[in-house]
């Protein structure tokens, strides 16, 4: 949406216009908002703090005033950044309020001017937990002008500024969210890279035993064998979900990579045959072995069940698409991350000679002697 006349009417709310020759304008010129309005005068050189196309929000406002004007403005960005200042920071006014937009909003944004259409005189601003920002001169009798503050989230704010803050507009997300998707995923490793290089992939010993057949005349049947369980996850974290206060499951979809079974008792690295994917899952696998084993009299063996665990941790591209509830879309790149941990079908054997060592992990089993008693 653009908006249009271009105009600004002296300490009023007014429809914000243009911001021609700037790095940040056409960022803050057209957007996911609607109802744009701002406060103060049209002097001084436009400034745009807004990092709405990177999927970044303003999540910390900071205000210098005196008792005549607002003389200063710095902005905070959900992903640990900060805007320049406008303005000098000066005066015998200052507050600063950060919030956290995955669990508080903006409820409320009250503006007003310096009573003299110069300037920006005070300004007022609410989350929707409580929290309250109030810098500026006494306003007593002025005109007070208030923000269409929508969904709740600031995608930026802007205005014009030169020694004061001339004037100050807010950009809200117009809507509320209906859903968020993560699409065209592409991992920074390939499969053939991982497999390769058995990246995060272990065999791991699940049970050990030594055992003779003590009878001196009786053959015996040994059997070595049970079940274990173990958890199999796959976790995608993105900051979009907390930036835009998300809570509920996310479906990714695009070149997926997966940490899965290629036969019964091995792991290796692939792409998911699936389309679509949950940002989170939980399973229980169990893990379950046995083989029997007939021993002469004093005939020793040794068994050991082995399974393959795999733990992976990658980082990956994608697009964050943004589904509003007015209908609306709007799309953004964003980096993240995958981690998964799974497990093959678990294998056991039984032999006459011990068993060399296995690298990797050993989950803590002693190997233990098992006597047959007549």
């Amino acid at each position: 949406m653009i908006f249009s006349p271009k105009k600004l009417l002296l300490g009023a709310a007014v429809l914000f216009s243009g911001f021609s020759g700037l790095a940040l304008a056409d960022d803050c010129e057209q957007g996911p908002w609607q109802d744009v309005t701002s406060t103060g005068a049209s002097t001084g050189g436009p400034y745009c703090a807004t990092k709405w196309k990177s999927g970044t929000v303003i999540t910390g406002v900071e205000v210098w005033a005196n008792d005549k004007t607002v003389r200063a403005i710095q902005f905070y960005f959900s992903d640990g950044t900060n805007s320049q200042q406008w303005g000098k920071p000066d005066g015998n006014k200052h507050a600063r309020m950060d919030w956290d937009s995955a669990v508080d909003q903006i409820g409320q944004i009250k503006t007003w001017g310096n009573g003299k259409g110069q300037s920006l005189g005070r300004v007022y601003i609410r989350t929707k937990s409580g929290k309250e920002l109030d810098v500026g001169k006494d306003t007593s009798g002025q005109d007070t002008f208030e923000t269409n503050v929508a969904s709740g989230v600031m995608l930026g704010a802007f205005g014009t500024a030169g020694d004061v803050i001339d004037s100050l507009g807010f950009i809200f997300l117009k809507s509320k969210i209906e859903k968020i998707t993560v699409s065209d995923i592409v991992f920074d490793e390939t499969p053939e890279a991982l497999n390769a290089q058995q990246e995060g992939l272990d065999t791991v010993i699940l049970d050990y035993a030594d055992h003779t057949n003590d009878h001196p005349e009786a053959n015996e049947t040994f059997t070595f064998g049970k079940s274990e369980t173990r958890t199999a996850t796959k976790k995608y974290s993105t900051t979009a979900t907390h930036t835009f206060g998300w809570s509920n499951a996310i479906e990714l979809s695009g070149k997926i990579l997966d940490l899965g079974a290629s036969s019964t008792t091995t792991l290796s690295y692939g792409y998911s045959n699936a389309q679509t994917e949950e940002s989170s899952t939980e399973n229980s696998v169990t893990l379950t072995y046995t083989v029997a084993t007939m021993l002469k009299p004093g005939q020793r063996v040794f068994c050991r069940a082995t399974a393959m665990g795999g733990k992976y941790k990658g980082d990956y591209s994608s697009n964050i698409n943004i589904w509003l509830e007015d209908g609306d879309t709007f799309t953004f790149t964003e980096r993240g991350t995958m981690e998964q941990v799974n497990w093959s079908k678990a294998s056991s054997v039984c032999q006459d000679k011990d068993f060399d060592p296995v690298t990797g992990p050993t989950e803590g089993k002693k190997r233990r002697a098992i006597k047959f008693l007549a």
